[in-house]
């Protein structure tokens, strides 16, 4: 009786369901809008704050030079934002941004930034900023907001000068390039959110300099 009323029990027991599985789904690149840096400008902040995941689950950005005139170096390579300099040569550059999730699932998308020559009609003017003052935040530095304010609407920027109080001429202030051989040795300058940045490379520091911001319309 015993092992009937068991087989009877054992045959009465519901199989259990499988559990449904989850509907993972991939996050979406956003690496930006295509953009044109004029010459002498040669950096660009590169953001991939546009990308979206529907299980909010993003773990890692990578950003990477595919297509372009010459090499460039890319700060903060591995984060949302990302800031790209040395496009010194007229062309267009294409940055590849991945997106991962922690699914390990990922997406890709690219933006493209042209560096290409103002579109100048007129002969170049000059604006002389006077007695700028060296700071040290990290590095002894000039720093200088948005320098477009500082002329008329529509211009170009073409170079910037700068006259130390030891000297009566003027020097070609040159782009930053970690990899030229010159560089620390000169007056440098960068630029980024709105920012010129400028370092005195092996010159002293104590004088209260002039800038020379050449323009043209």
């Amino acid at each position: 009786m015993t092992l009937v009323l068991l087989g009877l029990f054992t045959s009465c027991e519901e199989k259990p369901e499988d559990a449904p599985t989850p509907h993972i789904i991939a996050p979406v690149a956003h690496a930006g809008k295509d953009t044109t840096l004029l010459v002498p400008f040669s950096t660009i902040n590169l953001t991939g704050e546009g990308s979206t995941d529907p299980d909010s689950n993003i773990v890692s950005y990578t950003w990477v030079k595919i297509s372009g005139p010459s090499s460039v170096d890319i700060t903060n390579f591995q984060s949302m934002r990302a800031f790209a300099s040395n496009l010194v040569n007229v062309g267009t550059y294409e940055f590849e941004l991945t997106v991962t999730d922690a699914d390990k699932l990922f997406s890709k998308d690219t933006v493209k930034v042209t560096v290409a020559v103002p579109p100048c009609t007129s002969t170049t003017k000059e604006v002389i900023l006077k007695d700028l003052i060296w700071t040290q935040p990290w590095l002894t530095e000039i720093q200088i907001e948005n320098p477009h304010a500082y002329l008329p609407p529509n211009s170009y920027i073409t170079n910037f000068y700068i006259k130390r109080d030891s000297s009566d001429k003027w020097e070609l202030i040159i782009p930053l390039n970690h990899n030229s051989p010159d560089y620390g040795l000169f007056h440098e300058w960068t630029y980024g959110n709105k920012m010129l940045v400028i370092w005195p490379g092996l010159n002293t520091e104590d004088d209260t300099p002039d800038l020379k911001i050449e323009y043209c319309q």
